[in-house]
């Protein structure tokens, strides 16, 4: 145990930025929240807490971060796993006896990898966090309740973050959550209320669950009696939610959703093509036609937004440009929010059907689970497939038929939509069509690395993050190394196949373990436990 007055403790949300961006993305929307729940679990007055988040800031290299540290914790997403050993290297390094916690989808799936570089994992949620302050540093430094502290990010805007439930009751073959394998949890009202009253005053609350909705319908209806008092109190303008696909099944539920003070939804399309859907045994979305559930939810005054994603490995690109082309000519949907690849995360089933099946590109690296690099043999030439997810994030040379989409879109429903609904959906459409006139000077630009990207996970380069910022110790160099899926024939890596296999062995609901790893002892500290870490995953 660790006697000290007031604990020094750095919590990162670790993240590598797709385009090698290296300022961050402070004016995207959402921002990741897992450190900032972490930070609710040290009692507020006895601890020197800072939060840092990559993904709002960019890369964290400032050396004096990591000075004196007593405590380092570590959340972010699948892709984030070698950011985390980076990150480790550079605490170890400057703050020897520094405890390191580190968590979320990677470590779970990772757990071998992850007894040899962490102190302290679990499995979990994120009041085992808890558990493991009182463990180094003793009862007085753990907070009885957690509640997020957004006190201690730096965002400006007009969005506050909440959360009323975590997991998912469905299981999608890409998702992380299905890999996880977790009940979905809907959270007490009070504490519910207690993270709105205690968050800073926003115009708006974006309610962060996987699926706001649910599986139960009068679980769902108590939540919007609660949020319905809360708006009306003044505590805010508006909110926006992700919900599922049954959620329009019953379309009084967009009634009842509007007039508790919601102004829009996120739901999760990822294809048109009811084939796919059922490739990704994405059963909710085949519920109600997703085309009627949009324009529905559009004529009863509640903004819809989504995603989409595309799978070479089992679309040709003939397919995925006719969707494409059927979506900006279709003025009675929105544009997408964001496009991506799908992503065979580690331990979905999305991921074992790539193994067996051999999909797997070679030389396939863990970082490169992005959604923008190509992981998986396309059913097209190799090329081909590159240049269409180059293109992908900004639908480059589609402009035309954009700012085409933006007027029919506006004359449909210029009567059914509000000024800002309106104004935030072709806000969104004009992002894809001319970026450059939507990004101003404080905005995150694309690198000027991005030329050099292939989108191709075999050829990719690993960027300048795997090049310490500042000499690390010799026995840390190590952690600078890529963690691969597959090796150089595309066979998967022995490494990721043994843990995996020792994944299963692992109990869903087991807690911390404690074993004893080498990496410290050779800079002279004392022996490091390693295990997994309570940690918010953000997949």
């Amino acid at each position: 145990m660790i006697h000290t007055q007031r604990p020094r403790v750095l919590i990162v949300l670790a993240h590598f930025d797709e385009t090698r961006n290296p300022r961050g993305r402070p004016d995207f929307i959402p921002q990741g929240t897992g450190h900032l729940f972490l930070a609710g679990a040290f009692a507020r007055d006895c601890v020197d807490i800072r939060a840092y988040s990559e993904f709002h800031d960019g890369p964290l290299v400032d050396e004096t971060a990591f000075a004196e540290l007593d405590m380092l914790v570590l959340t972010g997403v699948t892709a984030a796993f070698d950011r985390m050993r980076h990150l480790t290297a550079y605490a170890r390094t400057k703050s020897p006896r520094c405890v390191v916690v580190a968590g979320g989808p990677a470590v779970r799936n990772l757990p071998v990898s992850s007894a040899a570089t962490f102190d302290y994992a679990c499995q979990g949620d994120i009041e085992d966090m808890q558990a493991i302050i009182r463990d180094v540093f003793g009862e007085w430094a753990a907070a009885e309740t957690i509640l997020p502290r957004f006190d201690l990010a730096n965002w400006g805007g007009p969005v506050m973050y909440v959360e009323t439930s975590r997991y998912c009751n469905f299981k999608c073959s890409f998702c992380a959550l299905t890999a996880e394998g977790r009940r979905y949890q809907g959270y007490d009202p009070a504490y519910i209320e207690a993270q709105v009253r205690n968050a800073p005053r926003k115009k708006y609350v974006l309610f962060i669950d996987n699926n706001f909705y649910g599986n139960s319908k009068d679980a769902f209806l108590a939540k919007l009696d609660l949020i319905r008092s809360l708006w009306r109190e003044g505590l805010f303008e508006g909110w926006f939610a992700l919900v599922t696909g049954d959620f329009f099944r019953d379309f009084s539920n967009l009634e009842a959703v509007r007039a508790a003070g919601c102004l829009g939804l996120f739901s999760g399309v990822e294809t048109l093509n009811e084939a796919q859907l059922k490739r990704y045994q994405k059963k909710q979305n085949l519920v109600v036609p997703q085309l009627q559930a949009i324009q529905t939810s559009l004529k009863a005054g509640v903004a819809f937004q989504y995603g989409l994603m595309f799978d070479p490995s089992s679309q040709t690109l003939q397919a995925m440009h006719e969707e494409l082309a059927f979506i900006t000519s279709e003025s009675t949907m929105p544009l997408p929010a964001f496009l991506s690849l799908t992503i065979p995360l580690l331990g979905t089933p999305l991921f074992d059907e790539c193994v067996s099946e051999n999909r797997f590109l070679p030389s396939a690296k863990l970082r490169d689970m992005d959604g923008f690099t190509l992981m998986t043999r396309p059913l097209d030439a190799l090329d081909e497939v590159s240049a269409f997810a180059r293109r992908l994030s900004r639908l480059d040379g589609q402009r035309l038929r954009i700012l085409r989409h933006c007027v029919g879109f506006y004359r449909t429903y210029r009567h059914s939509l509000s000024g800002r609904q309106m104004a935030h959906l072709l806000a969104n459409s004009l992002r894809l069509a001319v970026p450059s006139v939507m990004h101003h000077h404080r905005l995150p630009m694309r690198s000027r690395n991005e030329d050099n990207l292939t989108y191709v996970t075999t050829t990719q380069p690993l960027g300048p993050l795997y090049t310490p910022a500042f000499r690390v110790g010799e026995s840390f160099r190590s952690y600078f190394t890529p963690t691969m899926i597959t090796d150089a024939s595309g066979t998967l890596d022995e490494t990721i196949a043994m843990n995996l296999e020792a994944r299963k062995g692992v109990s869903r609901h087991a807690g911390r373990t404690r074993s004893v790893a080498n990496a410290r002892t050779a800079e002279g500290g004392q022996p490091a436990s390693a295990s997994e870490s309570a940690a918010r995953a953000q997949d």
